[in-house]
Parts: C-alpha cells; structure tokens; sequence
C-alpha cells in the first residue's frame, strides 16, 4: 500500500513538474523574442538609413538557433505578418490563435502568445510554438517504471526518483533563464526610453550641422542651438547612469524660494496654454540641503504628473510649508484622483497607468528623496491627489517627516 501511494505520489508531482517546465519554457522563449524586437524597432528609429539585412526581421531566424526546443514563431504587427517559421504541420490552427493566450497543447506543441507595445505607435503580436515531445516521452517512460517499480518494488523506484530530481534540476535552470530574460525585456525598455529622449536632440544637431556644411556660415545663434542639445545629450547620459549606479548628488545649501520661482516661470506657460489654473504660494524663508538639480528634476515629474491629470479649468496648487527638520513641497491637482488599488504600487520602477511612458517618473522622485534623506507621500486629499516631497532642513539633524498633512 505504501509503495503505490509512493508510485501515485510520484506521478502527480511528475506531471505537474512538467506542466510548470513547459510554461516556463514558453514564456522565457516569449520574453527574449520580445525584447529582440523590441530592440530591433528602437534600432531603427535611430538609424538614419536602415540597410538591406534591416529591413525585415529574417536575421531573427539566425537568433532562434539558440532555442532548440522552438519549433516556430509567428510576428504580427497591425494585422500584417512580419515573420512565420511554422512548418506546414504544425501551423496553428484558428482555435489556436483564440486560446494561445493562457497556453495550449496540440500534438506534442505547447503555444504561446503575447501582445505587446515596442513604441507607442508600434503594436506586435507574437505567437511562438515549443516541443513538448521530450516531456511527453519523460511522463511515458515514467508510467513505464512506474509499473516496473511495482514489480520489482524498490531497485526501479530509485531510478524513476533519479529522472524526478534531473527534471527538477532543469526547473531551477528554466527558472533562471525566465530571470534572465525578464531582465532582458527590462533593458528593451531601458533602451526604448533613450532612444525616445534622445531623438530630438539629435535631430536638432544633425539639422544644424547639414545647414553649416551646407551654406558654409558660422551662424552663431545655430552654433549655441547645437552646444545646448550636446549638452543635454551629455545630461541625459549621466542621468541614465545614475539609475544603473545610484544617484550620486553633490549637496548644497539651497533657498526653497528659488527651487520654487524656477518651477513657476516654468510651469506658468504650460498652466495658460491649457487652460489650467496654477496656484503658487510664497515659501518660507527656509534652506535645504541637497542637489538643486535633482530636487527641481523630482518636483517638475510630480508636477507634470499633476497637470497631466487636471482637466481645463482645473486647479494645481504648488505650496512649500516647514514640518520639524524637513522642508516640504505639496503639490496638489483637483484631477479624478488615484484608486486605492494602484497607490501602493505608485513608486515601483517600470509600473505606470499611462498609454505613453515607462513608469520611472515618480520611481525618479523617490530615489532622490530616499539619497537626501527625506521623504515622498501621496496624502489622503479632498479631491484630487496631493502629493508631499520633504527634503531635510540646512545643518539640522534629520528625522522622517510625518505622513499626514
């Protein structure tokens, strides 16, 4: 009684082991093609001519080579297949392409598919199929020496627990191979956000440079244009950077009135152009310790945030208040506000409710509060979201503002 319980045991774990085997297969293989193509359309977005080898997406075949169990790979884009290298037999069928997405088997192929958004204005469509005839084959033989087991009792069931732990051995390294791609599609992220950020500078310098070669003038004005997109290409660089290292900040004394008069002239425009209200309240007569350029940088995403999310003729309220050691920011928008489901996710990297963007603004603004040692909240609020940026007060020893208002 004993050895069949052992022999049924074994069998459930077996099978459900090799359903996780498969899945895991299924989506490290959908992870690394779409950080490929991911990678592949910002590519182009930043080559000037796109050569002959570019133009399709043949030379992903090549790469395909690396993932022996991926019988075939469907590309859509917009309706339009972009790449297929199913064989005949094993061409999805239509009640493939309606339940691929939870996973499903036919005939020893587990497939798989994917949507997703390489730029704004790009959407794919990636159907992928995987050999599932080695974890048929393992379970078959499985049943084989279960039933020999049962014969001949112990002596098999130490082979049959051997193939159960080589299996489980290849778990942990799909498990990490999934890690490895996730990261991967991180970084086709990464790299979609830079190419996304440096496109118009780059614009503005090959323009000036053809208009220079062109009409042989040292127009300075051009020439000021061209130091000042260099320059903030040379920003951005040490920005990005900055994410990979940690933000390495150069502490100052800093007058809260001037972060705050730097932030008005700069938002009062984009306040009249849509028809917004924006309300700034005198601060006090108070200094911070911190990086200007990093404090001002927080402050403008929460309050770009804020007009995002205000409708015209709404309200944004910009106010400075002192709380303790700290010296606060609030800023508040009389927008819909934020459900209480998203909340605690706000400062997570990549996590956004936005079509457009990465989810690293407010990811941003807590990294610069956390290396001055202060604090960034969303309060509780009438209406609308009211959110609390605290930067530690010159000189002064230094403990964590309270949450409330």
């Amino acid at each position: 009684m004993i050895l069949v319980l052992s022999l049924l045991t074994e069998i459930i774990y077996f099978r459900r082991v090799l359903h996780e085997n498969v899945s895991l297969e299924a989506e490290s293989a959908l992870n690394f093609l779409e950080a490929r193509i991911t990678a592949y359309v910002e590519t182009l977005e930043l080559l000037p001519q796109v050569p002959d080898y570019l133009r399709d997406l043949a030379w992903l075949t090549d790469e395909l080579q690396s993932q022996p169990h991926l019988i075939g790979v469907i590309v859509e884009e917009d309706g339009k297949t972009l790449l297929n290298t199913f064989p005949n037999q094993f061409f999805p069928s239509p009640q493939v392409f309606q339940s691929c997405w939870q996973g499903i088997e036919i005939n020893a192929v587990r497939y798989a598919c994917t949507k997703f958004e390489a730029l704004p204005d790009r959407h794919f469509f990636l159907l992928l199929g995987v050999d599932v005839s080695f974890e048929k084959e393992a379970f078959r033989n499985l049943l084989v020496l279960s039933f020999f087991i049962f014969l001949v009792a112990s002596g098999l069931l130490a082979a049959g627990l051997y193939y159960l732990d080589k299996l489980a051995r290849r778990q942990k390294e799909l498990e990490r191979r999934l890690s490895a791609s996730e990261k991967l599609a991180a970084m086709g992220k990464i790299a979609a956000m830079v190419a996304h950020e440096i496109r118009n500078p780059l614009n503005s310098i090959v323009m000036g440079l053809q208009y220079l070669a062109e009409t042989g003038k040292l127009d300075q004005d051009l020439l000021q244009t061209i130091r000042q997109e260099a320059g903030r290409l040379t920003e951005l660089t040490g920005e990005l950077l900055s994410y990979a290292k940690g933000f390495e900040i150069k502490l100052q004394e800093i007058e809260a009135k001037e972060i705050v008069k730097e932030l008005a002239l700069k938002f009062q425009p984009k306040a009249s152009r849509w028809g917004i209200k924006f309300i700034v309240d005198d601060p006090p007569d108070v200094k911070i310790l911190g990086d200007k350029r990093w404090c001002i940088r927080a402050l403008e995403n929460i309050l770009r945030n804020a007009f995002e999310a205000t409708s015209r003729g709404g309200e944004v309220y910009f106010s400075t208040r002192k709380e303790g050691d700290f010296c606060c920011f609030l800023v508040r928008d009389t927008g819909p506000g934020i459900p209480s489901e998203i909340r605690k996710r706000l400062f997570e990297p990549f996590f956004t409710t936005k079509k457009s963007g990465f989810g690293l603004g407010l990811y941003l603004v807590k990294k610069v509060a956390e290396t001055h040692g202060g604090q960034v909240s969303l309060e509780e609020c009438c209406k609308g979201s009211l959110f609390k940026l605290c930067f530690p007060v010159t000189y002064e020893k230094t403990t964590h503002p309270s949450s409330g208002r």
